[in-house]
């Protein structure tokens, strides 16, 4: 499905690129305007390059000016490390086992320790499953849970939902390991093993009793689901921009060739920098009829950005950004904020349209240093995800056969999204106008409410709207080229230009504040703030070296207007 070529530079560090054939890319058929695709093939390719370059985008546009067939590469590269402070690096060993029954006292939580978020004044997700139950008319759902993977071991672990025909594995150096989910649980600097677990025990934890929050039921999910763990990573900071490809390669090429395998939800409490080949695949999901939630991100005193990250910036994607327990923002105000406290990213407000909040910190989280110990210290934009995963799951297994009968698979995508947007809670904690008042800004469409979703009828084919493709593209960024505003379509090496400045954008803090954390464009910027802009590039040593021979015609093209 997904393939690995060679394409052979002097012998030097091994890397790789993923790369968009053109018979099967995305390009734009100009006959009739629809996506090319080929029939069985995969929309991505993996390329095993070795060679010294200035930055890993220096192959990139190398292999495309070299191969003709080639319609965009990029580097495979550690996605989401920048986006977590040392702070949360450190190991900083076994806390005692009765500190995970204590609340995160840096936010707000209920008086008495125990699980809260179920319930129907919070995300209803405990009268919405009990509802679906009790309907007779719940359907099997399935849910591809994409993440570090599973502790088996562990009480909250959901067994007997777990399709373990179907899991795998896409971490780079455990291929030996490929029918396996199961989390190896390294402990260690970037290790942060167990994520997955707490993620899994939130969508769909099993039936539990902890004495020490006066809790009897099920954490998630507990009626009509098949979960399908997929490993990406060992760590929500080593994670690899093609492990996610190839796992979404398996979801549509061969989940989606039987009923009985086929994936209709997806949650990811990951995330990273731009990628085109991200792109690629969440179109082809979305096109399928599968419903993708991901977590918006999280930062440590706004650094080195606020702003969401990808997928979750993508328009068929759902964000998961975070709302804590007095309903006030997962996010401290300007200026308030430590390097030693998480908050979850938000906006630009032009990407909020197509995102909502849910409940975090101090959520339910398995903890893999114990086996029987569920906490409630669970935070990050990573806990509010499988809590919007679970909602669109009751609302897919209670409406299967209406959603069925919707004429374009597309359609059963943006009907759930429909029902989730409009039945979420339109509030916000302003907490005396230490926030904005707006929980558009923080929230997009609401916080979510599980039980007012699954009262919402299915969408008529007439009143659903296609969302646009998914591309990553800066559009402002045409101008630095001198590129035409009205064309619709770059060439490749402009495309690929646009993805690398996503990238550094979303990494790097000067251009955040330049941008003022993307709310402002391009033709907003004087000239002065155009050539500083510029200067980061120029300064910055990820950068490739045709895109800093741009930045430099940018640059002097500026300092002549200004003359």
């Amino acid at each position: 499905m997904l393939n690995v070529a060679k394409f052979n530079f002097m012998p030097d560090t091994a890397s790789k690129l993923m790369v968009r054939p053109i018979a099967i890319s995305r390009d734009v058929d100009n006959q009739n305007d629809a996506a090319i695709t080929l029939e069985n093939a995969a929309p991505i390719q993996f390329v095993e390059i070795s060679k010294a370059a200035t930055s890993h985008w220096d192959n990139a546009y190398e292999i495309i000016n070299a191969e003709s067939n080639y319609s965009f590469a990029e580097p495979e590269i550690d996605s989401s490390a920048m986006f977590y402070a040392d702070e949360m690096l450190e190991d900083k060993g076994e806390l005692p086992k009765d500190s995970y029954y204590q609340f995160l006292e840096d936010w707000t939580h209920p008086p008495l320790p125990g699980i809260w978020h179920l319930n129907m004044e919070f995300s209803q997700l405990r009268p919405a499953r009990a509802a679906v139950k009790d309907s007779g008319k719940a359907k099997k759902i399935r849910i591809a849970h994409l993440d570090t993977g599973y502790h088996s071991a562990h009480i909250s672990f959901p067994g007997k939902f777990i399709r373990k025909d179907l899991e795998r594995n896409f971490v780079e150096g455990e291929e030996d390991r490929w029918p396996s989910a199961e989390d190896q649980l390294v402990d260690g600097l970037l290790k942060m093993p167990g994520h997955g677990t707490g993620t899994l025990s939130i969508l769909a934890g099993a039936h539990v009793n902890i004495p020490e929050l006066t809790f009897d039921d099920s954490i998630g999910l507990a009626h009509e689901i098949e979960i399908v763990p997929i490993r990406i990573a060992k760590s929500v900071v080593l994670f690899k921009t093609g492990a996610f490809v190839k796992a979404m390669g398996y979801i549509l090429n061969e989940l989606s060739q039987a009923e009985s395998t086929q994936i209709h939800v997806i949650t990811m409490s990951m995330g990273g920098l731009a990628s085109g080949a991200w792109a690629d695949v969440v179109n082809q999901a979305y096109e399928q009829g599968i419903f993708m939630v991901s977590a918006a991100g999280n930062n440590f005193k706004k650094l080195p950005t606020r702003t969401m990250v990808y997928p979750a910036r993508f328009n068929r994607v759902v964000a998961a950004c975070g709302v804590a327990y007095d309903r006030s923002p997962y996010a401290k105000p300007w200026g308030e904020g430590s390097r030693y406290i998480m908050e979850g990213n938000y906006g630009p407000q032009s990407l909020m349209g197509t995102a909502v909040a849910a409940f975090t910190p101090n959520v339910p989280w398995a903890t893999y240093r114990f086996n029987d110990v569920i906490g409630i210290r669970g935070d990050g934009t990573s806990s509010a995800t499988p809590q919007i995963a679970a909602a669109a799951a009751l609302y897919y297994s209670l409406h299967h056969d209406k959603l069925l009968t919707l004429p374009e698979p597309w359609m059963r995508v943006e009907a759930i999204r429909n029902a989730l947007f409009k039945s979420a809670e339109k509030i916000i904690n302003h907490q005396n106008n230490r926030y904005e008042d707006d929980y558009t800004v923080y929230y997009g469409n609401g916080i979510l409410q599980a039980m007012d979703m699954l009262k919402v009828p299915v969408s008529s084919p007439g009143q659903l709207t296609k969302q646009q493709i998914d591309t990553v593209r800066f559009p402002f960024f045409k101008l630095i080229f001198g590129l035409k505003t009205t064309e619709e379509t770059l060439d490749p090496e402009e495309e690929m230009m646009e993805t690398e400045l996503m990238q550094l954008v979303l990494s790097d803090e000067r251009l955040q504040v330049l941008l003022h954390n993307e709310e402002k464009r391009l033709d907003e910027l004087s000239s002065a703030e155009k050539i500083k802009l510029a200067d980061i590039i120029l300064d910055t040593p990820r950068a490739s070296t045709i895109l800093k021979q741009q930045m430099r015609l940018f640059r002097n093209q500026q300092l002549e207007n200004t003359l």
